[in-house]
């Protein structure tokens, strides 16, 4: 209960009701929580307080808030090696979560500038820009933007909904990786970036920019993969 004869803030009482129940199980991660006015009438506090209590459970990773439809509490993170050259279906499937996938883009284009250092490319030269939604257990968490050269047009026949990219390129082609070069940096959403993972415009995002080549040293392809960072622990 909200005690309001206690020198503990009202907020600071209604945050730590709320981690009551998520450390004892009474909600459970991916719960929804009732609503601002709900939690206020319930508790005999005022809104302002319950947008305090849930701002800071928000900020220390506890909750996330979804524009739209409410208020859930977080689940697990994905743990990430950032190190190895493994794909994010993999990640998922390790750590038994279901990995999808939504084809946002997926064409053939002129090679930037970027793409030329990156991949060795020439003035002139082509490449394939595949843009994907990634998901962990139908819920949004990541965007991937990867980039290849136009030996890989092959890419632009192949159904790369819902399925692992790499696997694909394992698998059915046979291309074998080797080392990649990773940095990883801090992107605010845009506007489409929002749209796709159900946040705020601005919401600040984990950014990993890789390289990645084959055994022996050839560009296979470069990628940038926006995350979720509140869904995520980056292993280095």
């Amino acid at each position: 209960m909200i005690d309001h004869s206690e020198s503990s803030p009202l907020y600071r009482q209604l945050q730590e009701k709320i981690l009551d129940s998520i450390h004892n199980g009474t909600l459970k991660p991916g719960d929804k929580l009732p609503t601002e006015l709900e939690l206020s009438e319930t508790n005999n506090v005022s809104r302002v307080t319950v947008r305090a209590a849930l701002d800071s459970l928000t900020s220390e990773g506890y909750l996330v808030r979804i524009p739209g439809k409410g208020t859930f509490i977080t689940k697990d993170k994905i743990k990430k090696n950032v190190v190895e050259t493994i794909g994010f279906s993999d990640t998922c499937k390790l750590q038994n979560k279901v990995p999808g996938a939504k084809v946002i883009k997926c064409v053939i284009e002129d090679a930037t500038a970027s793409d030329q250092e990156h991949l060795g490319l020439m003035p002139g030269d082509k490449v394939i820009n595949i843009e994907r939604i990634r998901y962990a257990d139908n819920v949004p968490v990541s965007v991937e933007y990867s980039r290849f050269p136009s030996s890989f047009s092959f890419l632009l026949q192949e159904d790369l909904n819902n399925i692992s990219l790499y696997d694909i390129l394992k698998n059915k082609h046979k291309i074998t990786f080797g080392i990649s070069r990773k940095y990883i940096v801090m992107e605010f959403a845009s506007f489409d970036v929002a749209t796709y993972l159900n946040i705020e415009e601005g919401y600040p995002l984990l950014c990993i920019k890789s390289t990645v080549c084959n055994p022996d040293g050839q560009k296979i392809h470069r990628s940038k993969q926006l995350i979720l960072g509140d869904r995520f622990e980056l292993i280095v």
